[in-house]
């Protein structure tokens, strides 16, 4: 009975191989009557039949012909399993050793283990090597990495395409897009974007220069690839993006003259403040976000920030080779192209904040870099410790510090000066002390020319103290700047 069914299965598989399921199956169902052989297929669509029944009847029989699929397979382990059993009948007919069955059922059972387990083995090393074969040919593609604790966002690849264009900055979605726009090769924007502890070739020329009021300021002007990409960024995106009225620093068409003459006219009081650590404060994180209230996704975001931002490195030798070791957290650069505009722009709610402070105690307020200052005009009596303190509070909630040992407080009765001009009398000045300077590097300079030629530097000193007076008040030193550029004329004549 079983060698018959066994048979008769044979028999459907070789017939379902020669005509096709489908049709061995409308076969058999016109065959037992459950379809009439005039009728169209059941896999067509019949004439009373309307298009939503035809599909959920077609849904119906995918269903049910899955169903088939499944009860057939279940027949085959069946099928199998009888086909063990009867082996096993033979093998153990004449003897039925228990003992020697229970081993040999142990042994099999422990081979198929044994070989499932291989295979998962196999199957997860080949899942593991397909993952990392992937994961390689990505970083070759794309920047995926660009060092510990700043690559948190690189997963965000969505922008605001509407904002970026109401701000009218370019659209930038991937990496090879932003080395585009920044006008370097892609292998360049990975090693510029990258972030090391230790590196043995920095991106920056360090030094420190004085303060005019003693110490020394940190200078890291960045190498010529960074340099470029950086003034790219200014261009194509900070400069695009409007700063407050009060800021005067690094902006096109004001300076530190600009910002003097917003107080010019013998104020009642001047208040001069310094911002401490003015771009040590800020930090990646700060640059970051900026990019990214710009429209840009967070993983444009993070390699503009990468780009503007760097750490303090400490130059060590290591195995007689030279290395830079990271002293701080990545922060705003001075020297970089791009940081003055990205201080100006971080510094929009600090601006607007003082001044409405200012404008609500009759000051006038203005900021040029880290540098700022309050006038006023009118003789209100104002309590300078609770003004004080308000643009400290202020200050401290926006992110930065006022360096206290650096306030000033300039009356009518002393000289006033902001930015290093003097704003006591109806026009802007320069301190005396600094005209008298250049009086006696002119004298000087006459001198040395009388007995041989100048050295390059002291015609540069003058040409710059000179056009420096001249962007102050040109018509208030006419006569020194007409005499510092008769010089200048006369030492390149004779060089000619």
């Amino acid at each position: 009975m079983i060698e018959n069914r066994h048979q008769s299965t044979a028999n459907y598989r070789k017939s379902i191989e020669i005509m096709g399921k489908r049709e061995f199956t409308l076969l058999k169902m016109q065959e037992y009557g459950f379809w009439p052989k005039n009728l169209p297929t059941p896999y067509e669509r019949q004439a009373n039949e309307s298009e939503e029944e035809f599909e959920a009847r077609q849904k119906l029989t995918k269903k049910y012909e899955k169903l088939g699929e499944d009860i057939a397979k279940l027949y085959e382990e069946k099928e199998k399993i009888e086909e063990k059993l009867r082996q096993l009948k033979k093998e153990y007919n004449d003897t039925w050793d228990l003992d020697k069955i229970r081993k040999d059922v142990a042994r099999k059972i422990m081979e198929e283990s044994k070989a499932r387990r291989a295979e998962r083995k196999r199957q997860r090393e080949l899942e593991k090597k397909q993952r990392s074969e992937a994961w390689n040919k990505r970083k070759q593609e794309e920047i995926v990495f660009i060092g510990k604790g700043y690559s948190q966002l690189l997963q965000q690849r969505e922008s605001d395409d509407d904002k970026l264009s109401k701000l009218t900055l370019p659209i930038v979605k991937t990496d090879r897009e932003l080395a585009e726009l920044l006008g370097i090769e892609y292998a360049q924007l990975r090693f510029i974007t990258y972030h090391r502890d230790v590196v043995t070739e920095d991106h920056y020329h360090r030094y420190a220069v004085p303060k005019r009021k003693g110490g020394y300021r940190n200078i890291a002007a960045p190498k010529p690839i960074l340099r470029k990409a950086q003034r790219k960024i200014l261009d194509e995106i900070l400069c695009k993006i409007p700063v407050s009225d009060c800021a005067h620093g690094f902006i096109k068409g004001k300076s530190v003259v600009s910002s003097a003459s917003e107080h010019i006219g013998s104020p009642a009081l001047v208040i001069n403040m310094d911002l401490e650590d003015f771009f040590p404060t800020i930090t990646f994180e700060r640059v970051r976000g900026m990019f990214k209230s710009f429209g840009y996704s967070g993983y444009i975001a993070s390699l503009l920030a990468m780009i503007c931002t760097y750490c303090e490195r400490m130059p060590m030798e290591v195995k007689g080779e030279k290395r830079y070791v990271r002293t701080s957290p990545r922060i705003l650069p001075q020297g970089s192209p791009a940081s003055s505009m990205i201080s100006n722009i971080l510094c929009i709610k600090l601006d607007k904040r003082l001044s409405g402070l200012a404008k609500k105690n009759n000051f006038t307020y203005t900021r040029y870099a880290d540098d700022m200052s309050f006038s006023l005009k009118g003789e209100e009596k104002i309590k300078l410790g609770s003004f004080c303190g308000l643009v400290s509070k202020i200050a401290s909630e926006e992110g930065v510090k006022i360096n206290k040992s650096k306030t000033r407080f300039l009356r009518a009765n002393n000289r006033q000066s902001i930015t290093g001009i003097v704003v006591n009398n109806e026009k802007l000045a320069v301190p005396k002390k600094w005209v008298k300077v250049l009086r006696a590097a002119i004298h000087n300079a006459k001198k040395e020319k009388e007995k041989g030629e100048l050295a390059p530097q002291t015609i540069r000193k003058i040409s710059g103290m000179a056009a420096w007076l001249k962007s102050v008040n040109e018509e208030k030193y006419k006569k020194i700047i007409s005499e510092a550029n008769e010089l200048i004329n006369r030492c390149q004549k004779s060089d000619v």
